[in-house]
């Protein structure tokens, strides 16, 4: 679990090449693709570097992905968010995957 004020990409960049730090801090990604490379890399960085390792390009695909759903579930859960609940509890009580 990640807690504090880490910036964005800050682990991520400890693992992840260059180049594709740079892709994911252009659009289509923002901050929830940040937070997911960093969780991913705080993790799994073995299994990132394994999927890294078949190509950039399927990190890539496969954040987007993470992207869409995390984030549609997060803007759907003002209710749960004024409850006090946090985004990792709301995106599991979802369903959603948080690991690569």
């Amino acid at each position: 679990m990640i807690e504090g004020n880490v910036p964005p990409l800050a682990i991520a960049s400890k693992v992840r090449a260059p180049d594709t730090l740079a892709a994911i801090r252009r659009h289509p990604y923002h901050i929830v693709a940040w937070h997911i490379a960093d969780r991913w890399a705080f993790d799994q960085p073995e299994r990132l570097a394994n999927l890294d390792a078949q190509g950039e390009i399927l990190v890539l695909i496969r954040l987007l992905e993470q992207q869409q759903l995390e984030h549609e579930a997060l803007l759907d859960s003002v209710e749960e968010r004024r409850a006090g609940m946090s985004p990792t509890e709301i995106l599991l009580q979802r369903g959603i995957e948080l690991r690569l």
